[in-house]
């Protein structure tokens, strides 16, 4: 992991329970652009190995500090509440933040852990000004805002396998025309079909992906309030750019569901915003 991959801003460390090594991160967009995904909201994931998050976030702060950090510093106070409370692993504070930097098989963890959230299929890293950050699609890519976010323009659309219903596994493959817009994700037999079946994309909760060799997308499934339905490309083609779209629209949607007061991160748990 290089130092460019580094860089996005970690926004909260939440304590979940205390029976369970997990914590919850957010992140947000450093563009902010006029159509960003995550103006009033953060991307939210789960995270099973706190001990790295943690000390990467101390030596961000002290990477950025002209002297040694004090531990009355009140961002490392709030990391080693995070870190007491958590009790990951049975060393203290101190050991944690003294010790080697991560290796490679604890960074290919945290990249696992941020590409099976989804993170960099609604996140991409932008160098400019000597500096690198970490923002939206949209705020990456502000051209492309008008195709996700009218109603009535394809965003993606071509055939699809499909899955759904209960007993699944013993079920046959249907193909379908499938298309995406703003606000559908719709379905019919063929492409000269005329009528449609859709999915409201607000009702879509979340998109959980299917991985191959080298970590390529194959296979998809949407979850929505009372079903679920898995999807693949025929060939296996095009899977990444649909489980991106997909993801991107769905963020999109959240986005707008979400009064702007809720801006705020949860009242619960630590907070601590750093930029690593």
């Amino acid at each position: 992991m290089n130092q460019g991959r580094l860089e996005y801003r970690l926004g909260e460390i939440e304590k979940l329970r205390s029976a369970k090594k997990l914590a919850k991160l957010h992140f947000a967009c450093q563009g902010r652009g006029e159509h960003c995904l995550y103006n009033r909201t953060f991307f939210t994931m789960k995270t099973r190995n706190p001990r790295i998050w943690i000390h990467l976030m101390f030596l961000a702060l002290q990477a950025r500090s002209e002297s040694a950090l004090s531990s009355r510093d009140s961002s490392v106070s709030s990391l080693k509440n995070c870190w007491d409370i958590l009790k990951c692993e049975n060393k203290t504070f101190l050991t944690l933040v003294t010790s080697a930097f991560p290796c490679t098989k604890d960074q290919d963890a945290l990249l696992n852990e941020l590409r099976h959230s989804g993170f960099f299929d609604v996140f991409e890293a932008t160098s400019g000004s000597g500096m690198t950050q970490w923002g939206c699609f949209l705020c990456n890519h502000p051209e492309r805002a008008v195709g996700f976010l009218q109603d009535s323009q394809p965003v993606i659309e071509g055939q699809l396998k499909e899955k759904k219903g209960r007993w699944r596994l013993f079920r046959r493959w249907r193909t379908r025309y499938f298309t995406l817009s703003g606000a559908h994700l719709s379905y019919k037999g063929s492409k000269d079909d005329k009528d449609m079946i859709p999915i409201e994309v607000n009702q879509i909760r979340s998109v959980k992906v299917s991985r191959g060799a080298r970590n390529i997308p194959k296979a998809f499934e949407i979850f929505t309030g009372d079903q679920s339905l898995i999807l693949k490309p025929k060939g296996g083609k095009n899977a990444e750019e649909w489980v991106q779209c997909l993801s991107i629209v769905v963020a999109h949607s959240q986005s707008r569901e979400i009064p702007a007061k809720s801006n705020s991160l949860p009242a619960r748990g630590i907070s601590l915003r750093t930029a690593v």
